[in-house]
């Protein structure tokens, strides 16, 4: 009977969860802000479990998506800068938007991602 009652209740935990990673999965318009400027990109995300992943162009990032929260790393390319640094990204999910924050080179930035 206990373990008839675990496995319930560990299922049932796996499909909260992968209901929550659906929230995120997709194609999202996303602002990033410095004081230094601003770039709009095109984000695809796709979560399986809990590991994340995005393409922005042909950068991919790599990271997680655990209790709500979306943390992505990797190289990305920025046209307005003419260069490629590492982006570090956390997001919730907020309203239906991604909401957070990033650090790209020396760069301090606002994530504002609103769904395709």
């Amino acid at each position: 009977m206990k373990t008839w009652v675990i496995s319930i209740l560990l299922s049932a935990g796996l499909m909260v969860s992968h209901a929550f990673a659906a929230d995120v999965d997709g194609n999202w318009n996303v602002s990033m802000t410095a004081a230094e400027g601003a770039t709009m990109v095109s984000m695809s995300v796709s979560v399986s479990g809990e590991v994340a992943t995005a393409m922005i162009g042909s950068d991919t990032l790599a990271g997680s998506y655990k209790n709500g929260e979306l943390k992505l790393t990797g190289p990305m390319y920025v046209p307005e800068a003419g260069m490629s640094a590492t982006l570090n990204m956390i997001a919730r999910l907020d309203g239906g938007q991604l909401k957070g924050t990033a650090v790209w080179d020396m760069y301090n930035i606002d994530v504002l991602g609103i769904r395709k």
